[in-house]
């Protein structure tokens, strides 16, 4: 694999370890000036805004990288961060339920530094786990009814 590969690789894991536990002087040497993330321009000022606020409602989070590839300029890393929720986070107050959350982000670099990411967070079961969405209602994972059999054949599979 390429330097330039590896070294992204690395900026990125060392800021889901160490950065969203709470190093956020990573950020002047992770991200550009224009960093943008989902498609907004929100600079270095925006990862640190998100860290503040993660670590302000879940203060014991920790982190384990489930997956991290690199391709050309792009790295792909797959997140399972976990934490109880002990204080306010994004306006919710704590709950103390525990939460196991999966983030896929992928960040591309330009001149050493991230320029820009578009990450999903499992916000759905995240937002199930502290008890705001009622576990009754099913998301994307549940599987649809099977339709009824219309032939003898299709009958006999059920």
């Amino acid at each position: 694999m390429t330097d330039h590969r590896e070294r992204n690789m690395a900026t990125t894991r060392r800021w889901f370890t160490d950065g969203w536990l709470g190093d956020l002087t990573l950020a002047d040497e992770t991200f550009s000036d224009t960093f943008a993330t989902n498609g907004i321009v929100v600079g270095r000022a925006g990862p640190i805004r998100n860290i503040e606020n993660r670590l302000a409602g879940f203060p014991d989070l920790t982190t384990e990288i489930e997956a991290l590839l690199a391709v050309d300029d792009t790295v792909v890393i797959r997140v399972r961060w976990t934490a109880t929720h002990t204080g306010t986070y994004s306006g919710v107050a704590p709950t103390g339920k525990h939460v196991d959350v999966r983030v896929i982000s992928m960040w591309r670099f330009l001149d050493r530094k991230a320029e820009e990411n578009w990450t999903i967070q499992d916000q759905f079961g995240l937002l199930q786990q502290v008890g705001i969405i009622s576990n009754d209602i099913g998301g994307a994972q549940v599987p649809a009814p099977r339709p009824p059999a219309t032939t003898e054949k299709e009958r006999s599979w059920t």
